[in-house]
């Protein structure tokens, strides 16, 4: 198949694919919300403490922080320089892309997209961001194996335990995998064989990049050290808005369980997890032994405290548009100072 007809195919189905998406949705939010009925959830939520909520955003607000100097730390193993200031705004559109668009990558493609100015080409800042999620992974995978550990002895979730190992296994190989280009070729291979070079030379590019990385030992390790310490603050905004419901459980739950929610709402099966998050989280923490409506509660609250902090992405979305009109206006004001002989004008 070639290029253009993968392309088109694309485009034919985008919109009934994210139609659907948003159908099973609400489809399955309903359905959780008939099962714990939305009466005895507000009643669970209403008395929600507000001191312990606002420290949850703060936290998740901390993590963010932290996230986009990791981010910015991979761009510059990468070569491309990006100002704190500037890897922060990037990092929290894609906070709100990521909870208003109905893609599991928006927010990926809009801090790219951003990020791209910087480079000469997108591949150094696309296998940067890449290198982000993966390390991510890695994290939470790692924390997620440790927890299973310790509460293997009371709860007997055999599957959950497995596929949190595999999971985890699966992104060390692809991690060390990078370090050795030959293997990285394989990626390139299918796209060879049918002929799609330029397909063929944008990924060997990324590949490249990617295999830079095996010189940037101090970057890899400050990245992972960051985002464990991301990873461990988005667990504990699930634990403060536990809190703030009057939930009491081990923090290993919470370790185990958020990791398992995280990986299901990547799935790209629904409109941002929604639906998703609350059914598993029904599922998994009445193994704690809390009630529906507790287990309902916690991830989304957690979700609203996210989509309040990522709202800071697009106030700093919509004022470019002003900022930059302002720009341009003092630019060309100043050059016709210059050209009058003005002082203040240059020269």
């Amino acid at each position: 198949m070639s290029a253009s007809k993968k392309g088109s195919w694309f485009h034919r189905f985008k919109i009934p694919l994210i139609a659907l998406k948003v159908l099973l949705s609400f489809a399955l939010f309903a359905y959780v919300m008939a099962k714990v009925s939305p009466r005895n959830v507000w009643a669970t939520m209403k008395p929600a403490d507000p001191a312990l909520l606002a420290a949850a955003g703060a936290l998740f607000l901390a993590s963010s922080l932290i996230g986009s100097w990791l981010w910015g730390r991979l761009l510059r193993a990468q070569g491309v320089p990006i100002p704190y200031r500037k890897a922060a705004s990037y990092y929290f559109v894609g906070l709100f892309f990521n909870n208003f668009l109905p893609s599991n990558i928006g927010g990926d493609i809009a801090r790219i997209s951003d990020a791209a100015k910087h480079a000469d080409h997108v591949s150094p800042v696309f296998s940067a961001t890449l290198m982000d999620r993966l390390i991510g992974v890695l994290a939470i995978g790692f924390l997620a194996v440790v927890a299973s550990v310790t509460v293997l002895d009371r709860l007997h979730l055999y599957a959950i335990y497995w596929s949190t190992l595999i999971v985890f296994l699966i992104a060390v190989a692809f991690f060390a995998s990078i370090f050795n280009r030959s293997v990285l070729e394989a990626f390139e291979r299918p796209f060879r064989a049918i002929g799609a070079h330029g397909v063929e030379r944008a990924i060997a590019r990324l590949m490249d990049d990617l295999h830079g990385f095996k010189s940037q030992g101090g970057a890899l390790t400050a990245a992972f050290a960051a985002s464990a310490l991301v990873q461990v603050s988005r667990i504990y905004v699930h634990y403060l808005v536990g809190l703030s419901l009057g939930v009491r459980i081990s923090m290993s739950y919470y370790f185990l369980f958020v990791p398992v929610l995280a990986a299901l709402i990547s799935l790209p099966i629904s409109l941002n997890g929604i639906g998703v998050r609350e059914g598993a989280a029904v599922v998994l923490f009445h193994f704690a032994g809390l009630t529906r409506e507790q287990a309902f509660s916690i991830p989304f609250l957690t979700y609203v405290v996210s989509v309040l902090i990522s709202l800071l992405g697009g106030i700093i979305f919509i004022s470019r548009s002003p900022r930059r009109a302002l720009g341009r206006h003092l630019t060309r004001r100043k050059l016709a100072r210059s050209a009058r002989g003005e002082p203040g004008g240059g020269g």
